[in-house]
C-alpha cells in the first residue's frame, strides 16, 4: 500500500541543503538549493523542491530519480494533492523503493525568476546538472545517491535529453510525453493557446516580463488530455496549478525537435552519404540524443494530441513496434537494446494525470529499479 507523505521539515532559504536523513515519522524534507544558470555566472539563484524518501523495505540504497517537469507545469505535476494514491508519481516511486527530488524548475513556481531569455534548455539543464552533482555528493540532504535516473516530461524531457547528453551524469533516463516528431495538428493547436502570463488574471501584477508565457485560461484538457481518461476534476487542478514556460525554452523545444522535421531528407540523405551524419553536422539527423549513453525508457499516451493525435487512422503511434524502430534510430550511443519505447493505452499527453496513470508508473519505476540495480537494461 502507498503511504500518505508525513510532515516536512523546511530546510533555511537561502542554504545549501545539507540536512540529515529524515526520521522515520519525516518522509520529505523541503529543499531550496543555489544555483547558477551557467558555468561562468554566480550562484544568485534558488531552487525550491522537495527530497522523498521511499518507504518500506524495498528502499533501493542510493537511488534517487530526479523530475523534470513540462512547460507550464512545476512540481504539481508529479505530486498533486488531489487523489495522491491514483495520481501522485512521487509516491508511487516512493514505494518502488525511489528516492524523488521533485522541484520546481528555474523560472517556475517558488523557484527563482530570471529574465525570461536566461531561461533555455542549455540553462535549465546545467542548473539540473548541479542538483545531481549536490545529490551525488551528499550536499542537499547529507545523503550521497550513487545511482541517479531523470525522469522528464514532454518539455521536462527536452531539459532531460539535453541534460544527459551533455553532461553524463545519470545512471538512466526516462522520458514521457515526447518523440522526435510531432503531430502537426495538435502542436499548432497548443501554440495557439499560448500568449504572454502577464496578462493572464493568475499572473497579472506578478509577472511583467513578455517573455513568459502561459496558456489561455480553459484551454489545458484540448491539449494535455484524453477526455474518456480523465477526471474532470484533475482538469480543474491543472487550470488553478498552471505555471509558465519562456520564449526561449520554445525556440530550443523547437530545434531539439528539428531532427525528426528534417528526417525523411536526412535518413536519405544518411544513406548515400553517411558522411552526412558524422561530425559536426550530425545533430540534424539525430539530435542531442544522439549523445546519451545510458539506457532510456520514452513513454507516450496513446492519443497525446502533441505526437500521435487523436483515435482515427491518422494516429502516428498505433503501431508501437514501428514506432520503436523510428525513435531508437536518433539514439546512437545507446547500448544496443537499451532503448525502450512504450505507449499508455487510452491516455492524452499528461500521464500522470489521467486516470490509467498507475500504470505508467509502474512502467517506469520497473524498468528504473532494473536499471539502478543490474546496471543494465
Amino acid at each position: 500500500m502507498v503511504l500518505a507523505l508525513a510532515a516536512t521539515s523546511v530546510v533555511p532559504a537561502g542554504a545549501a541543503s545539507a540536512a540529515v536523513a529524515p526520521a522515520a515519522s519525516q518522509q520529505c524534507k523541503n529543499m531550496q538549493v543555489p544555483v547558477s544558470l551557467s558555468q561562468d555566472s554566480p550562484k544568485d539563484q534558488n531552487i525550491v523542491g522537495q527530497l522523498c524518501y521511499p518507504n518500506g523495505q524495498n528502499a533501493i540504497p542510493g537511488a534517487i530519480q530526479v523530475l523534470v517537469s513540462g512547460a507550464t507545469y512545476g512540481s504539481w505535476y508529479w505530486d498533486p494533492p488531489y487523489q495522491p494514491s491514483r495520481y501522485s508519481y512521487v509516491q508511487a516511486a516512493n514505494a518502488a523503493g525511489f528516492a524523488t527530488f521533485n522541484f520546481d524548475r528555474i523560472g517556475i513556481g517558488q523557484s527563482s525568476h530570471p529574465l525570461s531569455t536566461s531561461v533555455t534548455l542549455q540553462s535549465n539543464a546545467y542548473v539540473i546538472h548541479q542538483l545531481i552533482q549536490g545529490l551525488r555528493a551528499g550536499t542537499i540532504d547529507g545523503n550521497q545517491y550513487n545511482s541517479v535516473v531523470l525522469v522528464g516530461h514532454s518539455l521536462g524531457s527536452l531539459i532531460t535529453w539535453t541534460e544527459a547528453g551533455t553532461y553524463h551524469d545519470v545512471n538512466g533516463v526516462v522520458v514521457s510525453g515526447i518523440l522526435h516528431a510531432f503531430y502537426l495538428p495538435g502542436m499548432v493547436n497548443f501554440i495557439s493557446t499560448l500568449y504572454p502570463a502577464a496578462l493572464d488574471p493568475k499572473f497579472l501584477g506578478k509577472i511583467i516580463d513578455p517573455g513568459y508565457l502561459t496558456m489561455r485560461p480553459g484551454t489545458r484538457e484540448s491539449v494535455f488530455y484524453y477526455p474518456p481518461d480523465t477526471d474532470p476534476q484533475i482538469v480543474q487542478l491543472d487550470e488553478q496549478a498552471k505555471q509558465t514556460a519562456t520564449i526561449t525554452e520554445a525556440q530550443g523545444a523547437y530545434l531539439d525537435e528539428l531532427p525528426g522535421t528534417l528526417r525523411p531528407v536526412t535518413g536519405v540523405l544518411c544513406t548515400i552519404v553517411p558522411g552526412i551524419c558524422d561530425g559536426p553536422t550530425s545533430w540534424l539527423a539525430y539530435g542531442i540524443t544522439r549523445q546519451i549513453n545510458v539506457p532510456v525508457l520514452d513513454v507516450v499516451g496513446q492519443y497525446d494530441s502533441l505526437f500521435c493525435g487523436g483515435p482515427n487512422a491518422a494516429n502516428q503511434c498505433q503501431n508501437v513496434s514501428q514506432l520503436q524502430t523510428q525513435e531508437s534510430a536518433y539514439y546512437t550511443g545507446v547500448p544496443q537494446g537499451c532503448f525502450k519505447l512504450a505507449t499508455l493505452p487510452m491516455a492524452g499527453h499528461d500521464l500522470d494525470l489521467e486516470l490509467n496513470a498507475q500504470d505508467w508508473f509502474s512502467m517506469a519505476n520497473n524498468w528504473s529499479r532494473t536499471v539502478v540495480q543490474t546496471g543494465g537494461c
